[in-house]
């Protein structure tokens, strides 16, 4: 098997290592290893032979993980209900990255991770703020009264969701096009945008853990962050290096950045001449 990067024959999608079954078209582009071979047809009595179901109805765990086309339950919520495949999917993405993620198709639309990822960093919102407005009572603000002390609480939350939500939507679309370019600029953002996109959008699961007071909004961002690890060398196909490399990439521009201005600032005030500005 090479190991060096191809299209599908059928779509002309590009393939990395790993993909005997095109994610893009579900073309199969090359022979499954340890995939056992169709049953032959039985034959019933006075009825002649009977062909059974084509093996590929329903893919065994092998073909999923090499084309990586395993829908999450959140994308069939017809199937499976609201609240079940959002639960299913925050667990499997939350507990099971490595799994949830190389199983995640690269295409199938934005929609629904962007909605999967603004109803988590909601609640991580109101659970912040509503751990927030306690804190504020337990310290002295009770004496205004508990009514009025959570009154103000649900408007600042309300007040926060009218504006944060939307200021959130273009901070994910930007965080997600800078992340992509960096993968690209390595060498490992061959399978688009989109696949970016939603590695972002499933990966916001931990925000929930805000549920716990103190300690639960680290939890959340530190969790969260190694979970979008896994997600982008998951469903990029890359390795932890390039990913490595890839997550350190703005880290890298900004400190540049800050030096090159730094140093443009030294030569402007030792040009100046301070005697003439008296």
């Amino acid at each position: 098997m090479t190991s060096q990067p191809f299209n599908c024959t059928s779509c002309g999608a590009p393939l990395v290592r790993g993909d005997d079954i095109c994610p893009f078209c579900g073309e199969v582009v090359r022979a499954i290893p340890h995939s056992p071979p169709p049953p032959p047809p039985r034959v019933v009595p006075d009825v002649g032979p009977v062909a059974q179901t084509m093996p590929g109805v329903r893919r065994s765990e092998e073909e999923i993980a090499a084309a990586a086309t395993e829908v999450p339950a959140w994308e069939d919520r017809k199937t499976f209900g609201f609240w079940a495949s959002l639960w299913i999917t925050w667990r499997e993405s939350v507990f099971r990255p490595v799994e949830f993620f190389r199983s995640l198709p690269p295409r199938g639309g934005i929609g629904p991770a962007l909605g999967f990822s603004v109803l988590f960093t909601a609640l991580g919102l109101l659970l912040n703020i509503y751990w927030g407005t306690l804190q504020s009572a337990l310290a002295g603000s009770w004496e205004e009264g508990p009514v009025l002390v959570f009154f103000s609480g649900l408007v600042t939350a309300l007040l926060w969701l009218a504006f944060a939500i939307p200021l959130y939507v273009g901070a994910l679309f930007t965080m997600a096009g800078v992340l992509h370019l960096c993968f690209m600029v390595v060498g490992a953002g061959r399978r688009g945008f989109e696949a970016t996109f939603r590695a972002i959008g499933y990966s916001s699961g931990p925000a929930a853990f805000a549920i716990f007071p103190f300690f639960g909004a680290l939890l959340g961002l530190v969790w969260g962050t190694v979970v979008l690890f896994i997600g982008m060398r998951e469903v990029q196909r890359t390795t932890n290096g390039k990913a490595t490399l890839a997550f350190l990439l703005p880290l890298f521009a900004f400190t540049a950045f800050v030096m090159l201005l730094s140093i443009v600032l030294a030569m402007i005030l030792a040009g100046t001449d301070f005697g003439a500005l008296e």
